[in-house]
């Protein structure tokens, strides 16, 4: 058994803006709950780890590197995670694309590499965090820079 996650969001913001977001160090940090806890480079090879709260059979722990980065088109990174530190039983890559559509910003994000009925399970509640959070904390991130260039002119 095999499941992937596709998901779109668009915003109403440029490519580079959107890339930005999802590349910036400092901005991620404002909204991303992968990013906070060490700084991020948008180069192959890049690695770092984000603790969230630990669940059954995950011990909080993901382990991620970056895989390729196509300026303002793509980002891909493998995220890793298992039962307890060594012990991997999560492989997968998250992909984001970028296409500018509607004087804005499609974002398509990929999540692949789930196996097994675990996995399927894994997948079922990740897509449901991806358009709970992710999404969300994206759009008000953005929103808010909006309302700070509004409220400056």
């Amino acid at each position: 058994m095999k499941k992937e996650i596709h998901l779109k969001w668009f915003y109403p913001h440029s490519i580079d803006t959107i890339w930005e977001y999802l590349t910036d160090a400092d901005l991620l940090k404002q909204w991303s709950t992968i990013h906070r806890d060490e700084p991020f480079q948008a180069e192959p090879g890049f690695q770092w780890t984000s603790t969230q709260k630990a669940r059954r059979g995950w011990d909080g722990i993901m382990y991620l590197e970056v895989l390729e980065v196509v300026p303002k088109e793509k980002l891909a990174y493998a995220l890793k995670g298992g039962p307890r530190p060594g012990e991997l039983s999560l492989d997968t890559v998250v992909t984001y694309k970028l296409v500018e559509k509607n004087g804005g910003t499609e974002l398509q994000l990929s999540h692949t590499g789930f196996q097994g009925l675990k996995g399927a399970f894994t997948a079922f509640i990740m897509e449901k965090g991806w358009g709970k959070f992710f999404s969300k904390r994206l759009m008000k991130a953005l929103n808010e820079i909006q309302h700070d260039t509004h409220t400056v002119r």
